[in-house]
């Protein structure tokens, strides 16, 4: 039997002994992805989810207890004890570390053991540790890093998490449950197609009708990554608008409802997120819903609908009726109804696939670069000041033009806009707004 079938009512024939790529989707220890995964910072859980009892969280496969000291500092370490295997989920707090609610050794937030109280002359706790990772809190939200120990990596600071441009913006942290592997929503973000159909013609309009123009696409490397660069024409406007994947699972997205009536050079997120695997087919989506003047001047957005299992946008989360799910379904629906771990090899491709296919062969080739000794690209793991980042929105004026072939148009401009994009990185941050703009006004087809 085989994928294709070549005539109707032939369901029989379809092959289906069909498995998921196991390369790419496999996140527990000891598997080539997972490594991959553990070389980066990943986010564990909101803070506002860590109240005075310790909280248990799984994270890549991995069964962790994250509490915070009576002092006030962070600790995540491995579930089960080091003597006799109690879980350390009904420990207690202290001010040096968690102690075990069963016989009393103390932990403190790196792992060391400080006190085997049930045994007060053993002096061979002093030869091991227990498992522990190194944990950090930012912005309401607390990560972790879950790789090798001699090569902790700096924890990276985007471009997006400053105000450059008084936008005096407003970061929401929030975390949203997928019932699936993190790949299949991740490589979402890089099918900018789906908007047309998903989001505009199919479901309705969720955003607006602008997005359902269908745009002329391409998809570029940056340093960190990869973008999509998708196109449109909306009356005597261009719209530019790039997403981006920054390896290995993290993401940042443009606004919601963008309409492109209006002309600007540099508009910046309205999220960045993190598709933090639980294990191979659970996911939490985890980020920053971020509120400003710049990518939501009609105040659509609503920061206090934003937060655990919440998110101020329709179709994100298992939070609709089924009938209403079925009638206008939406990212999440499309995304989940792959299954638990989708299987690639039934799948039949189009142009527009593209996208989908550069983001899995580099998600690969860092796994296997990983599994073969080579260092992890990406992410720089020493940071000296802001990483730059390549999501944006630009509008510009340029109406038809009579003897040229609009779509050929549209991706010249697309494909110097690309090139913009990445060459504005090498700006200073404060200065990149006035780069787009001089960039964008040479910006004329006759110019190319």
């Amino acid at each position: 039997m085989k994928h294709w079938i070549e005539q109707p009512y032939s369901g029989y024939l379809r092959k289906h002994d069909m498995g998921p790529d196991v390369e790419i989707t496999q996140v527990g220890p000891g598997t080539d992805g997972g490594e991959y995964l553990r070389r980066t910072w990943q986010p564990v859980a909101l803070t506002e989810e860590l109240l005075d009892l310790p909280l248990l969280v799984k994270l890549l496969g991995e069964e962790l207890v994250l509490f915070r000291t009576t002092k006030g500092t962070l600790g995540l370490v491995e579930k089960h004890c080091s003597h006799r295997g109690a879980s350390l989920e009904y420990g207690i707090a202290t001010e040096e570390g968690i102690r075990c609610c069963y016989h009393g050794w103390h932990f403190a937030p790196d792992g060391t053991i400080l006190e085997t109280p049930n045994s007060p002359t053993n002096t061979n706790y002093k030869k091991f540790c227990h498992g522990a990772y190194p944990v950090k809190e930012f912005k309401g939200i607390i990560f972790t890093y879950m790789g090798p120990p001699d090569t902790v990596p700096d924890f990276p600071f985007l471009d997006t998490y400053e105000d450059y441009h008084d936008e005096n913006s407003e970061l929401v942290p929030y975390s949203l449950h997928y019932p699936c592997n993190w790949m299949q929503i991740a490589e979402n973000t890089q099918d900018p197609v789906h908007s047309v159909f998903l989001h505009t013609s199919i479901s309705g309009t969720q955003f607006d009708d602008s997005w359902g123009v269908m745009p002329v696409l391409d998809w570029v490397k940056t340093p960190i990554g990869m973008m999509n660069v998708n196109v449109r024409r909306w009356k005597d406007n261009v719209w530019l608008r790039t997403t981006e994947s920054i390896l290995p699972n993290y993401n940042q997205a443009g606004a919601f409802w963008e309409r492109p009536d209006d002309e600007k050079a540099f508009q910046r997120v309205a999220t960045t997120r993190f598709f933090r695997p639980i294990d191979d087919t659970h996911t939490h989506v985890m980020g920053w819903r971020f509120f400003n003047d710049s990518v939501d001047p009609d105040k659509n957005g609503d920061p206090t609908a934003v937060g655990k299992d919440k998110i101020d946008a329709v179709g994100q989360l298992d939070d609709r009726e089924r009938e209403e799910q079925q009638r206008e379904p939406g990212d999440y629906e499309a995304i989940m109804s792959q299954g638990p771990i989708a299987i690639h090899e039934r799948e039949t491709w189009v142009d527009t696939d593209r996208g989908v296919g550069m983001m899995r062969k580099l998600v690969r080739d860092g796994i296997r670069a990983v599994r073969d000794g080579e260092a992890f690209t990406s992410l720089p793991a020493e940071v000296s000041g802001v990483v730059p980042t390549f999501t944006q929105d630009s509008v510009i004026e340029r109406p038809l033009l009579d003897g040229y072939d609009d779509e050929k148009v549209i991706r010249e401009y697309g494909k110097r806009y690309g090139e913009i994009v990445i060459e504005s990185a090498k700006v200073k941050p404060e200065d990149r707004k006035a780069y787009l703009q001089a960039e964008l006004d040479k910006l004329h087809i006759d110019k190319i």
